[in-house]
């Protein structure tokens, strides 16, 4: 700005305020404030509802955005106001039969007729900076009879004086354009409240923000405290909350864009796999149709089976009788030659034996017997020897070498005979109980074995039927092991007292075995128990705790409950604690019984109870169940289960002693009984073979003859020629045999079976080759080709066995019924598969379509959803995606961290600006200068250091792995936590007393913030002041109207020209509190700063106010009509009316014009 060169601003006042039939202003009334140059102060009086406040509610209708509430004073006591209510004049409701009726001055003529209505609103504004007009007129219309939603509003902004009477020159019919235009030529109208505003806003310098000041100050419970007055009034929702709520919302977009596609994926991956199990139970649907046919259940199928598998045989046994009949043939012709050979050679053989015979004289043929003979005596000896021997040996015996040893040994085994029985007797007696010996012992170890098991898994010392017990009322109650505990597995003896173990059993005895159960439980717990078979338990007793009262105990040293310790986890602990020091369970440890002492309950080491004139004694079959798990209990458990380990093997050891004595006296007696008839020659293999060196010389010595030799030598030869040959007769006779009983039975066989024929089109080739390969698998592998015929025709079938083709069918049906057994099986199962995932997915998946069921029948529903999710992005997000996603997070981490410090410096600017506005302002008595000032307290450390953990994480991310996608999406997961931090801090903000989005500390400097005054002297000390007191009461309501001032010609854009464009101000008397010591000074500040006052207040507290204002207006309501109006006047006048006005109407309607057709109710 060039120097000498100054700004001049608009400066627009209030010259008059028009209004039609609002509220309970009936007709037209004019109110025109004061414009004095130097003090433009205006009062408007009047008692309690007689229409003040519904005055300044027009400006409220008129100038400030749709929306703002009507002032408190004007919906006191009465329902809530709006345009409707004051067109129509509500002054109050009725009771009646269907409730509270509204009463309204306006809108029915006095029979109750519905009429037209039409009221208006209209400010003229002078430009006191070059004297230039501007007038705004809100204009409403209601047709007769019509509610709320039938009102009319038109808007009109004119250069030049809006008279609205004019206007009811239209009555009869809604205003439109066109009327205003022809009543108020050049004017400008709008089409609605937002276009009105904008046009007026932007010509006199108003805004949002300075209409919700202006409405703060002249609303009865305006703020008077510095925090409330910048918070309500001048502050803006700071930057940070946008970003916040903008970066959580990117963020849930992302996520939920994310998910959505993982979602689909995962539907489409589901939805596949029922296309694919879908797919292979189709094909088993189908192949078990074409199974059907040969179902060997059905009629049909066991008929196709038994035709096509005759049909197979027939062929085979048809195909193979010709080679059959060439076999009879051939075999005929063999066996005649075999014949015609045996014969010759027979003849030879004959003529060579009389040769031999006149040599030897026929001893060498008896010598060659006897020599087969002794040679198979030998065989027989040799054996009978080894079996004898192994029996010697069974008895721990040697076999007697020689005749006379055989014979003692027979004698003394014969002796053993008549003892036998009793001493077999004696041992199996002995043995059964050795038996049963070891059944107990194993008893014992199983037991001791599953009881080790059972504690070392629950880590209890209960015993096996406590376990059980508690199990079956866990399943009754739904509870769980540590919600029923035993007493005894909450305490134990202190590991330096383990002495006193045995003691703890027996003195606690009568609840170790008690069930605890928490009180809350009890309500219903005995039926849930009565659903317990009782045979099926042992008795039990429980008892319910109170786990939420507080229990009070002490132990004495030397009594049992000093040695104990507890699970001091356990909820139940402070009650089991009262019952271990009761007198009841409670006891002394001593060494030795004091008979004397019946006082106290006592007990030794050992176990011995002494209680009053009653005694106890002895542990047999105590269960010592109290105590903890450690390791010196389990390794006395497994000392215990080792030992009975022992005692069993010893009793195997036993067993297996007496069973091989047994077994050697049965051995022995066998022995004896296979000897006592045999002579020592059955097994004298050495004397025999001396037989046969002897004959075996003799034959060698006949043999020596050359010419015998030759002859034998041609005998042999021809001995076995003639033996080849009858094999090959044999033969040739026994190939006759089978083959011509072949051909027989293979005709027989056709001639049953072979007159059917089966087409094996009518069955596919997967069903065919079952059939082929079950046919086959009916030969074996062993079985030839040229057999089958013969086996089919049942030439091996054996006595009352199944006909061959009998069983070929059975087979064939077995391997059929098997197969489709296997396809129905495979096709139920894949069904369910199918159906499971169904299942699945319509409870993750829900369809619009409740029909749907997880049925194979309704497939296509999942092919087509299948189809729908196809043709959309059903992709993974792509890691570009997830890349671009966290660069946009960490960005708006970026931006909110730098806005959560710019919001503060941002408030600190904005008081600068103001504070410069001040500067040439005097404030206070002695003169000073005002300028107001901010402190912040910190945000939350946690908030601080969530913010720069994910900063930091994401900074390292950029610079270290934004090409790495698994550090990428843990990137974008480790900005959760942040976000749900932001997440509670969003959800904290709310609209509170009168601030707008409030609430988010860590987000909002102005939860913060805390605002205070500081007065400058020049040859003082500053003072400071603050909103909640350390000053007189002048001067905070100074302080209070300093702070308005500048706050709106900040607002009202003033702050280069330290005046506001817009001046006038209507301000409740409850502002500047009425202290009629300090009300002058509060006023005056804000017409010094360029403003306009209207102040409202009651009569009785108007003297104070008159001596600053130039200009009265009082406001009357009329108790008949209910109707109000407005009088000027003077000082004098005020006076002389601080009660009821004068019964003289006339002389108080200078400022009212009646409106035709505008009836009261």
């Amino acid at each position: 700005m060039a120097d000498g060169m100054k700004i001049v601003s608009d400066r627009w006042m209030l010259q008059s305020r028009q209004i039609v039939n609002w509220g309970s202003y009936g007709g037209w009334h004019e109110f025109r404030p004061s414009m004095d140059d130097t003090m433009p102060v205006t009062l408007l009086a009047g008692a309690s509802e007689s229409g003040k406040s519904t005055l300044v509610d027009a400006q409220i209708s008129l100038l400030y955005p749709s929306g703002t509430p009507y002032n408190k004073a004007s919906n006191s006591g009465r329902s809530e106001r709006n345009d409707y209510t004051y067109l129509r004049g509500m002054i109050g409701v009725s009771d009646s039969e269907n409730g509270e009726t509204p009463i309204f001055l306006r809108g029915r003529d006095a029979d109750g007729v519905p009429q037209n209505i039409w009221g208006a609103i209209v400010d003229t504004y002078v430009n006191k900076t070059d004297g230039g007009l501007l007038s705004c007129g809100k204009f409403l219309y209601l047709s007769a009879g019509d509610g709320q939603d039938g009102l009319r509003r038109r808007y009109v902004t004119w250069n030049r004086t809006i008279d609205p009477r004019l206007m009811d020159q239209y009555r009869d019919t809604p205003f439109t354009r066109s009327m205003f235009e022809k009543t108020y030529p050049e004017c400008t109208t709008h089409a609605n409240a937002a276009a009105f505003h904008a046009s007026v806003w932007q010509d006199m310098g108003l805004s949002a923000d300075a209409c919700r000041l202006l409405h703060k100050i002249q609303s009865a419970d305006a703020p008077s405290k510095l925090d409330d007055i910048f918070k309500q009034g001048v502050l803006d929702i700071p930057e940070s909350i946008r970003l916040a709520r903008e970066t959580v919302n990117d963020y849930n977009r992302f996520n939920e864009n994310f998910r959505s596609m993982e979602d689909k994926r995962a539907r489409v991956a589901i939805l596949q796999s029922i296309q694919t199990r879908y797919g292979e139970y189709a094909k088993q649907t189908s192949e078990r149709r074409e199974y059907e046919l040969i179902n060997p259940d059905s009629e049909h199928g066991g008929e196709t089976l038994s035709v096509w598998a005759c049909s197979r045989m027939a062929g085979e046994v048809r195909a193979g009788l010709p080679a059959m009949q060439r076999k009879v043939r051939e075999s005929q012709e063999a066996i005649d030659r075999a014949k015609q050979r045996v014969g010759e050679l027979n003849t030879r053989v004959d003529a060579i034996k009389e040769r031999i015979r006149g040599i030897d004289g026929g001893s060498l043929q008896q010598l060659g017997k006897d020599l087969q003979r002794v040679r198979q005596d030998i065989d027989e000896a040799r054996r009978q020897r080894h079996a004898i021997a192994e029996r010697f040996e069974q008895v721990e015996y040697r076999l007697p070498d020689s005749e006379q040893a055989w014979d003692a040994k027979r004698a003394i085994l014969a002796e053993t005979f008549d003892t036998y029985e009793e001493r077999l007797r004696d041992a199996n007696v002995k043995f059964r109980q050795l038996v049963g010996e070891r059944h107990d012992r194993q008893r014992d170890r199983d037991i001791l074995r599953r009881d080790y098991q059972r504690k070392l898994a629950h880590k209890t010392r209960i015993s096996d039927d406590m376990d059980d017990a508690r199990t079956l009322i866990m399943r009754a109650t739904g509870l769980d092991a540590s919600e029923l505990p035993y007493v005894a597995e909450l305490m134990d003896v202190n590991e330096q007292n383990e002495q006193w173990r045995l003691a703890m059993n027996v003195a606690y005895a009568p609840i170790a075995q008690t069930i605890l159960v928490d009180k809350r439980h009890e309500q219903g717990f005995a039926a849930k128990i009565s659903a317990i078979d009782p045979n099926l338990m042992t008795r039990r007793t429980w008892r319910f705790v109170d786990t939420g009262m507080r229990y009070d105990s002490s132990s004495s040293e030397g009594w049992m409950s000093s040695k104990l310790q507890y699970r001091e986890d356990s909820p139940f602990v402070g009650w089991l604690k009262t019952q271990t020091t009761s007198p009841h369970f409670d006891a002394r440890c001593v060494h030795a019984i004091d008979d004397s002492n019946r006082s106290e309950r006592q007990v030794q080491a050992d176990g011995q109870i002494k209680s009053g004139d009653r005694g106890f004694h002895g542990s047999k079959g105590l269960h010592q169940v109290i105590g903890f798990m450690n390791e010196q209990y389990l390794a006395e458990l497994k000392n215990q289960l080792d030992k009975a380990e022992r005692a069993l093997n010893d009793a195997d050891r036993q067993i297996e002693q007496m069973s091989n004595a047994i077994s050697l006296l049965q051995d022995e007696h066998e022995l004896a009984r296979i000897i006592a008839d045999m002579p020592w020659n059955k097994i004298d293999v050495d004397g025999l073979q001396e037989q046969e060196t002897r004959i075996r010389k003799q034959i060698e010595r006949i043999e020596g003859n050359p010419e015998l030799g030759q002859l034998q030598a041609e005998l042999k030869q021809l001995s076995q020629q003639a033996t080849a040959e009858n094999k090959n007769q044999y033969q040739a006779e026994n190939d006759l045999d089978n083959a011509q009983h072949a051909v027989q039975a293979e005709q027989s066989w056709l001639d049953a079976h072979g007159n059917t024929d089966f087409d094996d089109s009518t069955l596919s080739s997967m069903v065919s080759n079952l059939l082929a390969d079950a046919y086959d698998s009916c030969f074996g592998a062993s079985v030839h080709a040229q057999d089958r015929p013969k086996l089919i025709a049942g030439l091996f079938d054996h006595e009352n066995e199944t006909p061959f083709h009998t069983r070929v069918l059975r087979n064939i049906s077995r391997i059929a019924r098997t197969r489709i057994q296997e396809i129905n099986a495979r096709a139920n199962q894949l069904r369910a598969d199918t159906e499971r995932i169904m299942d699945d997915y319509l409870k993750n998946h829900s369809t619009d379509d409740n029909t749907v069921m997880a049925s194979v029948e309704d497939y296509r529903y999942f092919l087509d959803e299948l189809d729908e999710l196809n043709m959309l992005v059903t992709r993974a997000a792509t890691d570009e995606e997830y890349a671009n996603s966290v660069k946009k997070l960490y960005m708006s981490f970026q931006q909110l961290n730098r806005a959560l410090r710019t919001d503060e410096e941002n408030i600190k600017e904005q008081l600068n600006r103001i504070n410069s506005m001040l500067k040439e302002q005097q404030f206070g008595p002695r003169g000073g200068r005002l300028s107001l000032d901010v402190t912040f307290s910190p945000t939350e450390r946690q908030f601080e250091t969530s913010l720069s953990r994910i900063l930091s994480k994401l900074e390292d991310w950029t610079r270290n792995a934004t090409n790495n996608p698994t550090e990428t999406r843990k990137a974008f997961n480790n900005c959760e936590t942040f976000i749900n931090g932001l997440n509670n801090e969003l959800e904290k903000i709310h609209d509170a007393n009168g601030i707008k989005e409030y609430g988010a500390r860590n987000l909002d400097p102005r939860v913060r913030s805390s605002f205070y005054a500081i007065v400058h002297h020049n040859n003082a000390p500053d003072e400071r002041i603050s909103s909640t007191g350390g000053k007189s009461g002048g001067a905070l309501q100074e302080l209070t109207s300093f702070v308005y001032g500048a706050a709106l010609i900040y607002l009202l854009g003033g702050d280069l020209t330290a005046h506001p464009t817009y001046t006038t101000l209507f301000l409740d008397e409850a502002l500047i509190k009425a202290d009629g010591r300090y009300t002058e000074r509060a006023l005056t500040v804000l017409p010094r700063l360029g403003f306009q006052i209207i102040v409202s207040a009651p009569e009785s507290k108007t003297a104070e106010i008159l001596n600053v204002s130039n200009r009265a207006y009082v406001a009357y309501k009329d108790p008949t009509t209910g109707n109000s109006y407005l009088q000027e006047l003077d000082s004098a006048t005020i006076a002389q009316n601080e009660t009821q006005p004068t019964t003289n109407e006339k002389q108080h309607t200078t400022n009212r014009t009646p409106v035709r057709n505008h009836n009261k109710k």
